[in-house]
C-alpha cells in the first residue's frame, strides 16, 4: 500500500514538475492584486479544506476499522465513500485555484482521474467481496464521488480531528504549503523582475 501511495505522490509531483517547466503558459502573470489575492485566500482554505477532509478521513478510518475486519460507515464515510480522495482533490484543486490558470483544472481533473479511478475501482471490488450486502448497501445511501450538499452544511457532525491524526499528515500538509508558497513567491519575483 505504501509504494502505491509513493507512486501516486509522485506522479502528481511529476505533473507539478511539468507545470513549472512550463511556467510561462500555466502560471498568472497578469492578474489584478485584488483578484489574485481573492483567489489565493479561496485557494489556501480549499487546500485547508481538504486536509482537514482527508486527515479526519484517515484517523477515523484507522480508529473504526478493526484491522480492515470491519467496514467503516460513519463518519467521515457517511458523507462520501472516498473521503480520502476526495481531500486530495480538494487540496489539488486549492493549489489550482491560487497559482494556474483557470483552464489548468481541466488538466488536473483528468490527471487525478487517471491515478485514482483505477484505484477506487479496485478497492471497491475488495470491499465487495469483504462485505458483500453491507457494502452494497452502504453503495446505495452514500455518494461515490462528491458528497450531497446538505451534509456539508452539517460537517461538524461527521469531520472531527484529533491531535494524532494531525501528526500523521503534518509533513504532507507542510509540505504542500511550503511548496504552493514557493511557487507564489518564484511567481511574484518572476513578474517584478522583467517590470
Amino acid at each position: 500500500m505504501k509504494i502505491r501511495i509513493k507512486i501516486q505522490g509522485g506522479l502528481m509531483f511529476l505533473g507539478l514538475g511539468v507545470v513549472i517547466l512550463l511556467s510561462s503558459f500555466a502560471f498568472h502573470h497578469q492578474r489584478q492584486p485584488v483578484l489574485d489575492g481573492v483567489l489565493n485566500v479561496i485557494g489556501m482554505g480549499l487546500v485547508l479544506f481538504g486536509f482537514l477532509f482527508r486527515i479526519s478521513a484517515r484517523g477515523y478510518k484507522e480508529e473504526n476499522t478493526s484491522n480492515g475486519n470491519a467496514l467503516v460507515k460513519t463518519g467521515p464515510y457517511a458523507i462520501i465513500r472516498n473521503p480520502m480522495y476526495f481531500g486530495t482533490f480538494i487540496i489539488g484543486t486549492g493549489v489550482v485555484v491560487m497559482l494556474l490558470k483557470p483552464w489548468f483544472f481541466f488538466l488536473f481533473a483528468a490527471g487525478f482521474l487517471m491515478i485514482y479511478l483505477p484505484q477506487m475501482k479496485k478497492e471497491e471490488k475488495i470491499l465487495l467481496e469483504r462485505f458483500g450486502q453491507e457494502y452494497k448497501e452502504y453503495c446505495r445511501s452514500t455518494p461515490k464521488y462528491l458528497p450531497r450538499v446538505d451534509y456539508l452544511f452539517r460537517l461538524n457532525q461527521y469531520v472531527s480531528l484529533k491531535p494524532f491524526w494531525i501528526k500523521k499528515e503534518i509533513s504532507s500538509l507542510v509540505t504542500t504549503i511550503a511548496v504552493v508558497l514557493s511557487i507564489e513567491i518564484w511567481e511574484y519575483a518572476r513578474l517584478f523582475w522583467h517590470k
